[in-house]
């Protein structure tokens, strides 16, 4: 175990902390979470000074890429922030959700708060396997572009997003999904719900009415609500929203067309033209989430729905969270070209809610080909996760459960054969064997007669996926 630090003058608090080479979680996880909690319990007050990392890092006897690493979460996290020629301090306002968990009764005791991350657990949904991301590359990145940044970083930030980020995030969306957009068309968000909210301040009135998939995505759904709009259930059929079923006004339609969310089937491309149609004839507009789109196992993905709409009309929505993190809290909004200006302003005035600290090193991740080249490699290994899913439950689940594989996503439906049991039961009972397995049905707004499991297989080795399924059948049979 690396020794602790040595006590300075004002920061004794530092001193504690201590990591584990032997343990499971990476020596910047572990630096990052002992930190986060030290802020947390106010041990580090804001505007408190962070150890530089070379010192740090000498002092914990590890590589300085690790320090950079773990400031680099904290600060993407929103809990500290660089100063040029200075260094790393406190963050004045810490993040909403860390605000709750400080004045959560758990963060009130006196004893220390786990200094672990909240583990993993199968089947776990919408979960990356953040163990194979090239930390150390990122970490380099991030060492490089802070040690001597650039002058713009240091001037009154962009509330639009970092202007070399935005332009790779352009050049990635017209090489992969065939959208050509330019940088002034991007918002950097801090995730959906600050795309959402956005969105609905620019175009929107309080309590429009939102067409919305039924089942669909509880994060869009949630956060159409929180920004005051009234979402209208549709239908879906096997080739996703069913037109038909649009009956009246809507302001606006929010759909998942590459890859529905929970169900996974793609809207056809001449679907996709219709629901332009409908929108051009209503005045109405389209929020594309391309929610997972980056991980496709067989054939082309179809051009985004945005890239087909000839009137401007579609808004494009896209997260990070997948391929690098959820913890780095940023995501992206396209909006069409004569819509731009009207964002910028309503942005301006919100106040941008993105962190700066990880947007030029994203930018230059992005720029140098690592982004494509871990998407690649994460592409080959979820496949493989995939099948040996889809291979174990046919040996253990047979009459129990049907699972047929997915050509693109994090997760896949097992449809439960079991003639007497609801899918909220077998997900109770998943929950009792410490597996996370949401039932299809909580998914939707209307009672549906579809009996499922959501099971996600991104973040878990085949080794895991095996195990858990033999978990899942004995739940089932028992």
């Amino acid at each position: 175990m690396s020794r602790p630090l040595s006590k300075r003058s004002g920061d004794a608090a530092i001193a504690a902390v201590a990591l584990d080479p032997a343990a499971e979680s990476p020596l910047h996880v572990q630096l990052a979470s002992q930190l986060r909690q030290l802020i947390l319990s106010r041990r580090l007050q804001a505007g408190a000074r962070l150890p530089s990392s070379r010192q740090f890092a000498q002092e914990l006897s590890v590589s300085r890429s690790t320090v950079v690493t773990a400031f680099d979460q904290l600060a993407s996290e929103g809990y500290c922030e660089g100063r040029h020629g200075s260094g790393v301090y406190v963050t004045a306002d810490l993040p909403e959700h860390a605000l709750e968990i400080a004045a959560s009764p758990a963060a009130a005791r006196s004893e220390p708060m786990p200094a672990h991350p909240m583990p993993v657990r199968p089947f776990q949904v919408a979960a990356p396997d953040l163990s194979l991301f090239p930390h150390e590359d990122w970490g380099r990145l991030a060492w490089k572009i802070w040690r001597a940044p650039d002058p713009d970083l240091l001037a009154t930030a962009d509330p639009m997003g970092w202007l070399p980020l935005r332009r790779a995030i352009a050049d990635h969306l017209a090489a992969a999904r065939g959208l050509a957009c330019h940088a002034g068309q991007i918002l950097v968000t801090s995730g959906i719900g600050e795309a959402i909210a956005i969105t609905a301040q620019a175009l929107f009135r309080r309590g429009d009415r939102i067409w919305v998939e039924d089942p669909g995505y509880p994060l869009l759904l949630r956060a159409l609500s929180l920004a005051g709009l009234r979402v209208a259930p549709v239908a879906v059929d096997a080739n996703g929203l069913m037109l038909e079923r649009l009956r009246g006004k809507a302001a606006a339609v929010a759909v998942t067309p590459s890859r529905h969310y929970p169900l996974g089937m793609t809207m056809p491309v001449q679907r996709r033209l219709e629901l332009i149609a409908r929108a051009e004839a209503m005045a109405g507009w389209i929020i594309e989430d391309d929610y997972d789109s980056e991980f496709r196992y067989r054939g082309r993905p179809l051009p985004a729905l945005m890239s087909l709409d000839p009137n401007g009309r579609t808004l494009y929505l896209g997260s990070f969270s997948k391929v690098i993190s959820p913890a780095m809290r940023l995501s992206f909004l396209v909006v069409p070209d004569r819509l731009a200006q009207r964002f910028a302003t309503t942005i301006a005035q919100l106040g941008a809610k993105a962190s700066l600290m990880p947007q030029p090193v994203l930018a230059e991740f992005m720029a140098s080909g690592q982004f494509g080249s871990h998407i690649r490699r994460m592409r080959r290994i979820y496949a493989r996760r995939q099948a040996a899913l889809i291979e174990a439950a046919r040996r253990h689940l047979s009459g129990l459960a049907e699972i047929e594989p997915q050509p693109s996503g994090m997760h896949v439906i097992a449809r439960l054969t079991l003639p007497h049991m609801t899918d909220a039961e077998a997900s109770r009972r998943a929950e009792a064997a410490g597996l996370v397995a949401p039932a299809l049905s909580s998914y939707a707004m209307h009672a549906r007669r579809e009996r499922g499991l959501v099971l996600g297989y991104a973040a878990f080795s085949e080794a895991e996926i095996e195990s858990a399924i033999v978990a899942l059948a004995g739940a089932l049979r028992s």
